[in-house]
């Protein structure tokens, strides 16, 4: 194994756990702070972050067909998938909403066999319908109750429609890695490229929270933390995806469920939601999928 395949396995296995740690924060956030709100306050927070690990990196600044990617990869994944995850979390518990994306992983293999050319296993199908079968178990008895006034049915949907906004930045970040962009520089790309149009939409949300911060406790404690931890996670991500094909990749990534379910079940209370043995057996369903679809 090459040192940057050393990387970048390390990489995907710790973005998973960020990702899990960023889950659990958001729900406690959301019991407070609308979607929109906690959706601003994380690029808020994480472009400044992600933007001081570039400079001190040193790395060069990306090619433009890389900066394009990247900026796309942004649209995707922040201007719309995260803030489908974040109404599915609002809306199914963190347990539940993390289960349900969990066919990310597949649908990026596939869209990387399709686009990239990168193999493609066989058992990718059985694999799919593992996950597949997982994310209904996980869905049929959300593990929280709905918050914000976001319910189940709209959980479920921006939860399903969220797959395929972050398997497509996926492919895009990839695509920008093997044309050996920094993927330090390009996770701050795809995070600044994105906060003014999220601004456009979520600033009233934001404004109205802000207003009443005195009174928000720790669930603004939670947003401020849960932005640093998920900025943190997709750089992760990003230099995981720069390092291994799009496949191997997120297989390490793809255990972030598992982590969020353990973590959900720990502060159950604290996040108005309860972890059932249905959450538990489709988190278990959709690792043992990912797994399944890359023993070839």
């Amino acid at each position: 194994m090459t040192a940057p395949e050393t990387t970048g396995y390390l990489a995907a296995f710790m973005s998973g756990l960020l990702f899990a740690g960023s889950d659990v924060l958001v729900r406690k956030a959301v019991t407070r702070l609308t979607p929109r709100a906690m959706l601003a306050i994380s690029l808020l927070v994480g472009t400044p972050l992600l933007a001081i690990f570039a400079i001190l990196s040193g790395d060069p600044l990306p090619p433009a067909k890389a900066v394009l990617a990247y900026v796309l990869a942004g649209m995707f994944n922040f201007v719309a998938g995260r803030l489908l995850f974040y109404l599915a979390v609002s809306a199914l518990g963190a347990a539940t909403a993390s289960v349900l994306t969990s066919p990310t992983i597949l649908v990026s293999a596939f869209l990387a066999a399709v686009l990239l050319g990168e193999p493609l296993s066989l058992l990718l199908v059985a694999g799919l319908s593992l996950t597949t079968l997982g994310v209904f178990l996980a869905s049929f008895r959300p593990s929280g109750v709905e918050l914000q006034g976001v319910n189940h049915k709209l959980g479920l949907l921006s939860g399903i429609a969220s797959v395929f906004m972050f398997a497509s930045s996926a492919i895009l970040v990839r695509y920008a890695g093997v044309q050996g962009a920094s993927p330090l520089w390009g996770t701050t790309i795809s995070y600044a490229s994105a906060l003014p149009i999220v601004l456009t939409y979520t600033w009233r949300d934001l404004s109205r929270s802000m207003r009443y911060k005195n009174t928000l406790g720790t669930a603004l404690k939670a947003a401020i933390s849960a932005a640093a931890i998920v900025a943190l996670a997709q750089m992760s991500r990003y230099i995981a995806l720069t390092d291994l094909p799009v496949a191997r990749a997120v297989i390490l990534i793809s255990l972030f469920p598992i982590h969020t379910i353990y973590l959900s079940r720990i502060a159950g209370e604290a996040l108005m939601e309860e972890v059932r043995i249905n959450h538990v057996v489709g988190g278990v369903l959709g690792v043992l999928g990912i797994i399944v679809a890359y023993t070839a």
